[in-house]
């Protein structure tokens, strides 16, 4: 955790984060709030969520760096990663012939 460039992600940084409202700290910046401020969630609650005032600004998302797709070749190098573990533990153990 400590090695990763966060700076590099979250909208606006990072094509993946861009529609994300979980990972980049929206969901957890919400519960502090309402954790905070009590009553204001109260409010909210009853009335619903005032769509009439402004919203804030979008972020940009022109700078962004685009996703890499990783998951796809991590699945396949462990998968030949196990099928060879599995072929070398199948000739090490002897053959149980009945």
């Amino acid at each position: 955790m400590a090695d990763t460039p966060w700076d590099q992600y979250g909208t606006g940084n990072y094509e993946k984060c861009a529609n994300c409202m979980v990972h980049c700290g929206y969901e957890a910046t919400a519960v502090a709030d309402t954790v905070k401020h009590p009553l204001k969630a109260l409010g909210v609650f009853l009335r619903g969520i005032d769509t009439e005032k402004p919203m804030a600004p979008e972020i940009s998302l022109e700078n962004q760096r685009p996703a890499e797709f990783v998951f796809e070749n991590l699945v396949e190098t462990m998968s030949e990663r196990l099928k060879r573990e599995k072929a070398e533990a199948g000739a090490e153990s002897p053959d149980r012939a009945a």
